[in-house]
């Protein structure tokens, strides 16, 4: 081989191994860690969704939810807290879990879901948003991004997001860029509405609609999208700041799409229970979680392992020897 042409392999071996460095964290393998069987374990053994359970204002295991939550996002290394907001004459908490962001900790995403429930157990409403929560939280805590990642599990949305209102009006100076509701993902029936998702933000947020509609094409396993107008739930209280802010929904919501006929029916009931025969579609709302996980690990910006510096630096001290040999023999 020549040496022209040697140089040549060299420099195109250097930007090979510089581009496969550079590309070392792949949105699909952050969205690929996201799995079913840990999602059912957060919805079925820690947020007590089974029939007789609560999680209801005054029931008996809204606490012990709340804490269960709040053990998890700190196995997970994120720093957690018990975030305080008052309602009536009582004193309640949001669980938030903070994963830093290491290029610009100032810029925030959130994602967020509420905790509490209405009359039922609330496997579905929001036992489902909440485990899908928790699953982000496990999967995006094992990358580093640039920017910060806040996992939220609300209490009292079902008062009128009492929790996510006090959350919002702490928080008004932040630099949040986008906040991710999970409000209801696990009901799935067959016929018109399956497999389908409603994207729900005001007008002024149909950036961040459709690029969580976009997240759900490429990362959600052949759920289908569709994006509508405001509905009422917890990303409610940020976009009336201004900020980016939508909500991941079942097509089949109570409210949704009355042509082709209404409607989840257990909304509200006693019947809202993971143990109600046909009711809960784990894969859905698994995939759901994946389309939130794909939406923020591709807009937090992730940042190459450690390991991955390796091989990026090699490949930059190659390409730099072999663009200097090029330089020397014109």
């Amino acid at each position: 081989m020549s040496r022209k042409r040697f140089s040549l392999a060299y420099l195109m071996l250097a930007v090979f191994v510089l581009c496969a460095a550079a590309g070392a964290v792949e949105v699909q393998d952050v969205v690929n860690q996201v799995s079913q069987s840990n999602y059912r374990h957060y919805l079925d053994d820690l947020l007590y969704t089974h029939s007789g359970q609560s999680r209801e204002l005054g029931g008996a295991q809204h606490d012990p939810a709340m804490v269960n939550i709040y053990n998890t996002f700190t196995s997970f290394g994120l720093t957690t807290s018990y975030d305080p907001f008052n309602y009536g004459a009582s004193t309640y908490y949001n669980v938030v879990g903070v994963h830093p962001g290491q290029v610009n900790p100032e810029q925030i995403y959130i994602v967020g879901a509420h905790y509490d429930s209405y009359n039922s157990p609330g496997a579905d409403d929001n036992g489902s948003g909440t485990a899908g929560v928790m699953e982000a939280a496990r999967v995006l805590s094992q990358y580093g991004f640039g920017a910060t990642l806040v996992f939220i599990a609300f209490d009292r949305e079902e008062q009128w997001m009492v929790g996510s209102y006090a959350y919002a009006a702490e928080h008004a100076s932040d630099d949040i860029r986008g906040m991710v509701n999970l409000d209801m993902i696990a009901y799935n029936p067959a016929g018109p509405r399956y497999n389908k998702v409603w994207v729900y933000g005001q007008s002024a947020s149909n950036p961040i609609k459709q690029a969580m509609a976009s997240a759900m094409t490429l990362y959600g396993g052949g759920l289908t999208p569709t994006v509508s107008g405001p509905v009422a739930s917890d990303h409610i209280p940020f976009e009336e700041r201004g900020w980016q802010a939508a909500m991941f929904i079942e097509y089949a919501v109570q409210y949704s799409d009355p042509p082709i006929g209404m409607y989840n029916p257990n909304y509200h009931q006693r019947t809202d229970s993971v143990d109600t025969l046909g009711y809960i579609d784990y894969a859905y709302a698994t995939s759901v979680t994946r389309s939130a996980v794909g939406y923020l690990a591709s807009s937090a910006g992730a940042v190459p392992e450690p390991g991955s510096l390796l091989p990026l630096g090699s490949g930059f001290f190659c390409l730099v020897v072999a663009v200097r040999r090029r330089a020397r023999r014109r």
